[in-house]
């Protein structure tokens, strides 16, 4: 099967309201009088469920109140994120959410049932993802032009990795929207198996994030052709981007933050970014996340809930839901 993307964009209308942060006055100094839950959308051990333990340990150590992850996997992150959403709506159940389940998802399923820009208050983004464009080292191609002249020259015949939406299918998507290219996707359901059919050749190319696909290059069994990044990355400082090689519109930066259900109160919500402020700061956590081969963010609330709405219009750009495409 060939894999195609339907262009063309639509017009899209949303509010996206971030509480304002009130003074201290009007800051509830008492949350929170007990634990509080962050919900992790994937399986114990994945980078969802990182990231998670990773603030829970700096909230807990500022607050001196016990922060417990509980992790509802299934359906791609979409089970957790609902869960967030209809749940408790005091700021004691939380969502360590990211752009693969409040972004991707929504744009590429006709069955999800939230809208990030409106079912979630954003508490702050915690680290973006570097991905890259890997290729399987017997894959004539050294850079990203090698890799889209070699698929022009031989259409469908290169297997890429898809694992059915995610940070993963919207860095193919934009690269076929910008070149055209026609290449035939292998479905996975996680990136674990894609790494392994890539290290074994049975797959071609995969575009997934660095802190998996840089320890199979180092070992010489796939070969990193770009990173999607806007800028190069602390931890592979030679890669080229492409924005650098020519594709500016093919970057994708996926992100990890955490979120709260839409009205909760601008008390509590201020009280969640103090703490993540803190947290965030913390040079513990800063290490263990750079450890991931992760990136920090230190942006605000405001910009974040910017930065998600620009996000979604793009992936809605690109993506469509399975009945919309002809």
């Amino acid at each position: 099967m060939v894999l195609r993307i339907v262009h063309g964009g639509f017009a899209l209308a949303f509010g996206f309201a971030v509480a304002a942060v009130p003074g201290a006055r009007g800051t509830d100094t008492r949350f929170p009088e007990r634990p509080v839950k962050l919900v992790a959308a994937q399986e114990p051990g994945t980078a969802t469920d990182k990231v998670s333990r990773i603030l829970a340990d700096a909230l807990e150590q500022h607050w001196g109140t016990p922060v417990v992850v509980e992790n509802r996997p299934g359906a791609a992150g979409t089970i957790g994120a609902v869960a967030v959403a209809r749940g408790p709506h005091d700021g004691y159940t939380l969502l360590v959410g990211g752009y693969s389940n409040l972004v991707v998802a929504p744009a590429m399923r006709t069955d999800v049932r939230y809208d990030a820009t409106r079912d979630y208050v954003p508490i702050g983004r915690l680290a973006t993802v570097p991905f890259v464009f890997a290729v399987h080292p017997s894959v004539q191609a050294h850079d990203l032009p090698g890799l889209v002249a070699l698929a022009r020259a031989q259409p469908g015949k290169l297997n890429v990795g898809s694992l059915g939406g995610g940070a993963t299918g919207m860095g193919t998507a934009l690269l076929v929207a910008a070149t055209g290219v026609d290449m035939t996707p292998i479905e996975y359901r996680g990136a674990t198996s894609a790494i392994t059919d890539l290290v074994a050749g049975r797959i071609d190319f995969l575009f997934n994030e660095i802190a998996a696909l840089g320890v199979q290059a180092k070992a010489d069994r796939v070969r990193l052709l770009a990173v999607a990044t806007p800028q190069r990355i602390r931890v592979a400082p030679d890669l080229p981007t492409t924005t650098e090689q020519g594709f500016p519109t093919v970057v994708v930066a996926p992100w990890y933050g955490l979120f709260a259900p839409a009205d909760v109160s601008p008390e509590v919500a201020a009280r969640l970014r103090e703490a993540f402020t803190a947290a965030r700061r913390s040079p513990a956590l800063r290490e263990r996340i750079h450890s991931l081969g992760y990136e920090m963010a230190d942006d605000d609330a405001a910009s974040f809930a910017r930065l998600i709405a620009e996000d979604t219009r793009a992936a809605r750009s690109v993506l469509k839901p399975p009945a919309a495409r002809p």
